[in-house]
């Protein structure tokens, strides 16, 4: 009998002990599905206590944080407020069991903690009082335990998320700013820049781009570069390397002309995915190194023309001044007169020629805006066109009483010589070549100096007439004609204040008028009276200072006739000589500026350091009027410009010496 009892009791311990374990094993299964999934450990678990042991109701409720989790199978329980726990039993830190509390029969409460702190309660409620024995209670605190690390897990898991949340908003924030940052700095590229896929279509442009290639209809990603940009071809994309060239390109009216550059960006198998293209636009950069180029040509035939004409000036004034000699000895003599007379004209024509190859010149050297003399300048241009085309006749109406106007003459020349040229061109069967200048009143009456150049040629088309000041426009085909030509004369007008009006015709010839407004009038300055030689005015020493012995054999030849003591000098270190011994006999140095050696500058300001008194007369026949004024500061008394005649000289020198 005891044999028996003492089995049952073992088959009644081992099948509680299964009941237990198996609800123990169920309970933590829960947990493991709960910590694993996306639902909240915390809200669930009542529930899965209540069902799975023998309390009518389970709650998890935070200290002093908010709604508890409760669930229960009897509607007369309710949950427990923490702090009305605390309030009536104090803290808790170790598992408690409470009877006849809250309204339950029986209360087990288990403290989870973080550390040493309580950071919420486990509570088991049963409406009636009961007893636990040993194993129940050992295992609600291990399962208590286990909710504990499972608590304590999914804390830290939802913490580690929250650190990686911040992270991922942190350098999602960082990448934004580098992404705004770089779009910055991509938009504030002073260049265009697409970049287009492998189909050739469009997929970036930044700010200058848009501005540039997409203004009025906005940017649409996939576009073909084709249609955006005209004369890209779309097969340059499929080469593999920097490509660089040229692209000339139409906007609406405005010409354009850029410098391409494309960097293809290969994926890891070297296929080419993008290409990135550059473009910069460079119109105003090449016109202004054509509009250098032009006027260094311009300079460099100013500095040859001044230099042939100096060269030729000494040879005129010795034909010119002994053939003016010569008149004077055989006046008595009427063939040979009229020889000499021939020869006097002929050097005064050439002398012309010279003088207009000199205004040329000069004018190359001008950058500073002045009164110009639109008369005087076509006057030079026209006369050097004569004597280089003779194909075509020039017919000229010039206004006597045109007022000058404010310019720079070197830029202007440039500008009517262009005109000029292309006139001729337009003739290459002869023609007329007509120029006038008047004045003429525009626009609310505002006064304008007007110059107009017009040819017989076989004119313009009407659909050619809007592009002919297009850089890089020309309808000439042969050489390489660059079409800056107009594009230039324009631009030269328009810094003026001009601007320039275009009639033409198929068959009708072309003209084009050129208004300058008129600038203020200026104060001349009252003109020198001419100063008679005194009759008995003293004939004393003169020092001829040049390197040509035909000028200073003629020099020698006048002033000696007059009564003069003539002293010859062939460059400065011996002009400086010769005024250093007999500078006391010397009252009167006329002298050449372009000599090898010592300049006649250089001579000059030695002579003013050694006296202030002796009179100057500077000879020279390549001079601008700058040159003049730099000369005026060392007291120079007169100026004797080449060629010259006999005449020339005597009223020179004895209109200085009077004074």
């Amino acid at each position: 009998m005891q044999e028996s009892s003492q089995r049952n009791k073992s088959l009644l311990f081992q099948w509680n002990f299964f009941e237990r374990t198996i609800s123990n094993y169920s309970v933590i299964i829960k947990m493991f599905q709960h910590m694993e999934g996306e639902s909240d450990l915390f809200a669930e678990m009542p529930r899965v206590f209540v069902e799975e042991t023998i309390f009518d109701a389970c709650e998890l409720v935070e200290r002093g944080n908010g709604k508890p989790s409760f669930f229960s199978i009897d509607g007369s329980l309710r949950s427990i407020e923490s702090d009305d726990l605390e309030k009536e039993k104090g803290s808790i830190f170790s598992p408690t069991v409470l009877h006849d509390a809250f309204g339950y029969g029986t209360l087990c409460v288990y403290p989870l903690k973080r550390g040493i702190h309580v950071f919420a309660y486990f509570i088991l409620g049963k409406r009636k009082s009961i007893t636990l024995d040993e194993n129940t209670t050992r295992d609600l605190e291990l399962l208590s335990e286990i909710l504990n690390r499972f608590m304590l897990l999914k804390m830290h898991v939802r913490e580690l998320k929250a650190v990686e949340e911040k992270r991922t908003r942190q350098l999602d924030a960082r990448l934004a700013i580098t992404k705004t940052l770089l779009e910055n700095i991509i938009d504030q590229f002073p260049y265009s820049l697409l970049m287009v896929d492998r189909n050739g279509n469009i997929c970036f442009a930044n700010r200058s781009a848009k501005d540039e290639f997409f203004e009025g209809k906005g940017f649409i990603a996939g576009e073909p570069i084709e249609n955006v940009i005209h004369g890209i071809e779309k097969g340059f994309l499929e080469k593999d390397f920097i490509l660089r060239g040229e692209l000339h390109y139409t906007k609406g009216e405005e010409y354009k002309l850029y410098t391409l550059e494309s960097y293809p960006v290969k994926d890891d198998k070297g296929k080419i995915v993008f290409k990135n293209l550059v473009l910069k636009d460079v119109i105003d950069e090449r016109i202004e190194e054509e509009e250098n180029a032009n006027r260094n040509r311009m300079e460099s035939i100013g500095k040859l023309a001044g230099g042939i004409a100096h060269d030729f000036n000494n040879v005129l004034t010795g034909i010119l001044g002994y053939a003016s000699l010569m008149k004077r000895m055989t006046s008595d003599e009427q063939q040979l007169n009229r020889y000499a007379e021939v020869i006097e004209n002929s050097a005064k024509r050439a002398a012309a020629l010279t003088e207009h190859l000199l205004n040329f010149s000069r004018r190359q050297r001008v950058r500073v805006m002045d009164g110009v003399d639109l008369n005087a300048l076509l006057g030079d241009v026209l006369f050097l066109m004569r004597e280089s085309f003779r194909t075509i006749m020039i017919t000229t109406e010039f206004d006597a009483l045109l007022p000058s106007i404010r310019g720079n003459a070197g830029e202007l020349q440039h500008a009517i010589l262009n005109l000029c040229v292309n006139a001729k061109d337009a003739m290459p069967e002869g023609g007329t070549l007509k120029v006038r200048t008047e004045r003429k009143a525009y626009l609310g009456g505002k006064e304008f100096a007007v110059v107009t150049i017009g040819d017989t040629g076989s004119g313009i088309d009407e659909d050619l007439k809007s592009r002919v000041f297009e850089p890089y426009f020309t309808t000439k085909t042969e050489g390489k004609k660059m079409g800056l030509g107009l594009h230039l004369v324009q631009k030269v007008i328009k810094s003026h204040n001009g601007f320039i009006e275009l009639e033409s015709g198929r068959g009708r010839g072309t003209s084009f008028a050129l208004y300058f407004p008129i600038a203020e009038p200026s104060r001349e300055e009252p003109k020198k009276r001419k100063v008679e030689p005194s009759k008995g005015m003293k004939r004393g020493g003169i020092l001829v200072v040049d390197d040509e012995e035909v000028v200073r054999g003629l020099l020698t030849g006048v002033l000696s006739g007059e009564g003069f003591e003539v002293f010859q000098a062939a460059d400065g270190l011996e002009a400086m000589e010769v005024y250093g011994t007999r500078g006391a006999s010397i009252d009167l140095v006329i002298l050449d500026m372009i000599m090898p050696g010592m300049g006649g500058e250089e001579v000059l300001r030695r002579l003013r350091e050694t006296s202030k008194k002796v009179k100057v007369v500077i000879s020279s026949g390549y001079m601008t009027e700058g040159q003049r004024e730099k000369l005026q500061e060392y007291g120079v008394d007169g100026f004797l410009d080449k060629p010259y005649s006999d005449t020339d000289v005597i009223d020179t020198v004895t209109s200085i010496l009077s004074n």
